[in-house]
């Protein structure tokens, strides 16, 4: 493939990835901010493109922060999937990414699962989940596994001489 097609790509997933982490974060403190001018019985104004969620009930604006949850997880997953296929083409390696993004979300189930089963730690354990859940909300797992990849490579290639 020729340089410039993969400078143009790497470029595209750079940009792709910090217009989501802006846009993420956008939303997020945004519903947050009117949550918590709810909480304090006070007046906030959302930025336009989001007034529609004024509509909805503390609860559900709670629900709809699960759903942008997974959902953004879900669109950090296919830009490294994407990445992953570009930059190694192996399958082994697209499952393995698939399959770290589905333990993050896993462990981060456990651990609010244990904050239901166990109420006293369940500020703590929801801690945790929000923490792993972040991660798979970031390029954070694609900036680790390529290095993990490319190492893997490189011993296997050194290994085969």
């Amino acid at each position: 493939m020729s340089r410039i097609k993969t400078v143009s790509f790497y470029l595209l997933i750079i940009a792709l990835l910090l217009v989501t982490g802006f846009y993420r974060d956008f939303v997020f403190k945004s519903i947050n901010a009117l949550l918590q001018a709810w909480d304090a019985n006070v007046s906030y104004y959302l930025p336009p493109s989001l007034e529609f969620l004024e509509k909805y009930e503390y609860d559900t604006l709670l629900r709809i922060k699960w759903v942008l949850t997974f959902a953004f997880s879900f669109v950090y997953l296919l830009i490294s999937i994407v990445t992953i296929r570009f930059i190694f083409n192996k399958k082994r390696l697209i499952l393995i990414t698939a399959a770290a993004y589905a333990g993050i979300m896993l462990l981060s189930g456990a651990f609010m699962l244990t904050g239901i089963i166990f109420s006293s730690a369940s500020e703590k354990m929801y801690e945790f989940a929000r923490y792993f859940m972040g991660m798979a909300q970031s390029p954070l797992i694609l900036m680790v596994l390529i290095p993990v990849f490319k190492l893997a490579e490189k011993e296997n290639t050194g290994a085969a001489k």
